[in-house]
């Protein structure tokens, strides 16, 4: 591959890391806190507490997530 086909590669592969970096730094700094998964360890769950605003978002780890990706 030449320099431009590297060029082209890690242009993607760039902006895939970027979403990676932040998803982990965001999971870095809210480790002490509900991450929105459902496992009821915390008292702000929605199976526990059903005024739970995350629950509206969807289940899974609503404060972690950077972007939602779509379901394919």
């Amino acid at each position: 591959p030449s320099r431009a086909d590297w060029e082209r590669l890690s242009a993607a592969w760039r902006a895939d890391l970027d979403e990676r970096m932040a998803q982990l730094k965001k999971l870095r700094d809210t480790l002490d806190d509900c991450i929105g998964c459902g496992c009821l360890s915390i008292d702000k769950c929605r199976l526990r507490n059903p005024f739970d605003k995350l629950g509206d978002k969807g289940a899974g780890p609503q404060r972690l997530w950077v972007t939602r990706r779509s379901s394919s």
